[in-house]
């Protein structure tokens, strides 16, 4: 999951920068970010269906279900040891609309470069496979909670946030960022579960 290699580590301005369209695009299917990343580890593989799942595209209906399944696919790669992440075709032919998605990115931009100030390597006991675990159990369970907080409005988007937090943490070799996202995935669990219950009820 993370490789003690210059080259491994990334920026989260340079993230968004492969999630962005090239200019020409209509659609942006996830294969198309997939065709460039799938060699930068897991990191970046889950932030990007965490991060459309955070944006306005999120509020699409099936969307954070989609997001979901997909990072309940990639994280369980993790617990199984695999050395690079795999989806189904059909995953990979999921599209957005190019225009919106490439505004969105060109929103964040700013933000993302005054958080890489403070986004470092550190903390490498993150990467321990007790720790590897953890984290990408964690992913596991954001992806799965996903599907049925969709039924509640917003309800969604803390699984989807954290998960995006411990990509940027797993992508930028910052464990510390790593663990502040488990630990929203932890708190996001306990709040979400009260209010699907309470839903229920």
């Amino acid at each position: 999951m993370w490789v003690r290699t210059a080259d491994k580590s990334m920026t989260l301005y340079e993230m968004l920068v492969k999630m962005q369209p090239r200019n020409k695009q209509d659609v942006f299917e996830f294969g198309d970010f997939w065709d460039v990343m799938e060699k930068r580890g897991f990191g970046p593989m889950l932030a990007f269906p965490s991060f459309i799942a955070c944006t306005p595209i999120g509020a699409i209906p099936g969307v954070p279900s989609l997001a979901g399944g997909t990072i309940l696919l990639i994280a369980l790669q993790i617990l199984l040891g695999r050395r690079h992440p795999w989806l189904p075709q059909k995953v990979m032919e999921l599209q957005c609309d190019a225009d919106q998605l490439r505004a969105i990115v060109e929103r964040v931009k700013p933000f993302a470069v005054r958080i890489d100030r403070f986004l470092v390597p550190r903390w490498f006991f993150m990467r321990q496979p007790v720790f590897r675990s953890l984290i990408a159990l964690c992913c596991v369970g954001c992806g799965m909670v996903m599907i049925p907080f969709e039924l509640i409005p917003f309800m969604g988007l803390i699984p989807a946030f954290a998960v995006f937090i411990m990509a940027i943490g797993m992508a930028t070799d910052d464990g510390a960022v790593a663990l502040i996202g488990v630990s929203m995935s932890l708190f996001g669990f306990v709040l979400g579960f009260e209010s699907l219950a309470s839903a229920v009820s």
